[in-house]
């Protein structure tokens, strides 16, 4: 039942946006990889680093306070604290559950909440700790506004990092399915990282150029998403070192510049887009001036993190879904709607001046893999695991 309200109420992100930073992209030669293709470069070794992303969830820092007022409320709970308790006790005995959910999931007049985006609310109960996973990704030290940006209040990393945004986090922050139990990931989180497994979802990425894996200025990444699921064994666990295909479409090949500094990868900001399967429908990330930082490990594998701005409306989950299916996965449409509004801190409107994108982080497993593009889909390569220099 869950995953028929899945494909009923959360095709929540299928529109993609139009960004034309990949009408011109081109992917980079030497394209079999996976600590692969080897190359002579004026008597240096360059090599072409290949990686599957494995897990890919949102970054959200869980302290223990964070969220004093609690989860944020679903529809059904919030129509109950707004009447008398014995208007709560009927409604809520099983006689009175059509009524209920009619009086819970529609405005006044009938229309579901999740097409009324501004119907009034109060805001959604949002983090509250100072804490979070992310990048500095606007410059600015204290959140102040600029040309570009919204102003916002500037976290704190785990690690002491300085003037980190990530205004994702205030909207899902504190939602159960997000979040989820200590120690766990939210039912949301994992419904996204289980199409890794299913064969719905293929991202890759390449590291080019490679002379050294511990110090390298001059390195070329590509982020991909692939054509060919990931390969299983019969434990389920994904299999490294497969070879997968970068898909055709070229919206969903990006490339930027990077280094290497003491076996971390980061690169400089980039435009990225990347489709993924949500409750067996197509959605979509949007990026705007995404940066990767990935730490390689001897092994082949590579952690770390993904930062940007992403569209508001894949933020979103309500344009397309109902109150109904939303309830179930514990989210109201006009509270979700409206922390997505009020929290958008990136690529800011000229017109209007509001904000059109979220500051956020997604953390990133990784196994090796041959990254085959399909216009060389014929070569083939010996891999071997990252060797420390």
């Amino acid at each position: 039942m869950v995953a028929i309200m899945l494909r009923a109420g959360l095709a929540c992100c299928a529109a993609i946006l139009t960004t034309g930073f990949y009408a011109g992209a081109s992917p980079v030669a030497n394209a079999a990889s996976a600590d692969a293709a080897v190359t002579e470069t004026g008597g240096a070794k360059a090599r072409t680093l290949g990686f599957a992303v494995t897990s890919f969830p949102y970054a959200l820092y869980k302290g223990a306070g964070d969220c004093p007022d609690g989860m944020a409320m679903a529809a059904k709970e919030i129509y109950l604290s707004a009447v008398f308790p014995a208007e709560r006790q009927r409604l809520t005995k099983p006689e009175s559950l059509k009524e209920f959910e009619q009086l819970a999931y529609h405005t006044k007049d009938g229309k579901d909440l999740c097409q009324a985006p501004d119907y009034p609310r109060a805001p959604q109960r949002t983090p509250q700790g100072k804490i979070s996973y992310g990048m500095n990704l606007d410059g600015t030290t204290d959140g102040s506004a600029t040309d570009t940006t919204c102003a916002h209040e500037k976290f704190t990393g785990p690690n002491g990092e300085a003037a980190v945004d990530n205004q994702t986090y205030r909207v899902l922050g504190c939602s159960s399915n997000y979040r989820g139990f200590p120690g766990e990931e939210g039912y949301l989180e994992s419904l996204r990282n289980a199409s890794f497994k299913d064969g719905g979802t293929t991202m890759l990425i390449e590291i080019m150029g490679v002379t050294n894996t511990q110090n390298d200025d001059n390195v070329t990444v590509g982020v991909y998403n692939g054509a060919t699921p990931m390969m299983i064994d019969a434990n389920g666990h994904m299999l490294p070192y497969a070879s997968l295909t970068v898909t055709s479409d070229e919206k969903f090949r990006a490339v930027a510049h990077g280094k290497i500094v003491n076996g971390v990868l980061t690169t400089t900001p980039t435009d990225i887009n990347l489709t993924y399967d949500f409750g067996g429908y197509p959605s979509y990330f949007h990026y705007k001036a995404a940066r990767l930082r990935l730490e390689l490990n001897p092994d082949g594998t590579a952690k770390g993190m993904l930062a940007g701005y992403v569209a508001a409306t894949d933020v979103d989950l309500t344009p397309h879904a109902k109150q109904e299916s939303a309830e179930m996965i514990g989210y109201d449409c006009p509270t979700f709607a409206q922390a997505v509004k009020r929290f958008a801190d990136g690529f800011k409107d000229p017109k209007t001046g509001q904000c059109t994108a979220l500051s956020t982080a997604f953390d990133i497993k990784a196994i090796p893999a041959f990254v085959i593009h399909p216009e060389d889909a014929h070569k083939t390569a010996a891999a071997a695991p990252v060797a420390a220099h």
